[in-house]
């Protein structure tokens, strides 16, 4: 399960701090970028509040990179939408089964509420996503299905699985790309490790 509540909150920065009415206006925004103009956007490191899967670093803060005057909003949204997106494949790695092991993921959370944010995750993660029936709450149904269990309700009729809506399958070409990039993503965060950690 992919869960985009968390990391979505970058968007919403990104989205107040480029005068955008939303994050949905933000993500049409980014999806206006053309293809061609997507391996020249600039990086951006999504660590607005430091980060904790996988590196467990607190002192990691956001940056965008590779920025030039001929980037405009749609470049700059974009690399913002990328970069949470490449920090839930970071998040993935992390995990004992390899990539290769796993098919499909569900997406939850408010992410899930945009088709193109969708099929943007798919493409980097490497992987097909499903989105079921009522996603965008996924987290609060998780909470009030623990609590329906605590208070006695059937493990069968808690748990059962909302139909899928709509499914996402990666690109194998797009998905090479955004490794290439990905590659440039963990590079750069690597690289400025070491000012995260000097003393202010």
């Amino acid at each position: 399960m992919v869960d985009s509540t968390v990391t979505f909150s970058a968007l919403t920065w990104a989205a107040r701090q480029l005068a955008f009415e939303d994050e949905a206006s933000l993500l049409a925004c980014a999806a206006q970028l053309p293809m061609q103009e997507r391996s020249t956007a600039p990086l951006f490191l999504p660590y607005l509040s430091g980060e904790r899967t996988p590196h467990n670093q607190a002192l990691a803060t956001a940056c965008w990179f590779g920025l030039t005057a001929a980037h405009g909003r749609e470049a700059m949204a974009y690399a913002v939408a990328e970069g949470v997106a490449f920090g839930l494949r970071d998040g993935l790695q992390t995990l004992a089964t390899p990539e290769a092991d796993l098919f499909t993921l569900s997406l939850v959370g408010g992410g899930a509420r945009d088709v193109w944010w969708a099929q943007l995750l798919a493409h980097v993660l490497g992987l097909s996503l499903s989105l079921h029936e009522g996603a965008e709450t996924g987290a609060a149904l998780g909470a009030a299905r623990l609590a329906w269990l605590a208070c006695g309700g059937e493990l069968e009729q808690v748990c059962s699985t909302p139909p899928v809506s709509r499914s996402f399958v990666p690109d194998a070409q797009q998905h090479a790309a955004l490794s290439l990039r990905h590659n440039r993503f963990q590079a750069l965060y690597r690289a400025l490790l070491p000012e995260f950690l000097r003393p202010a």
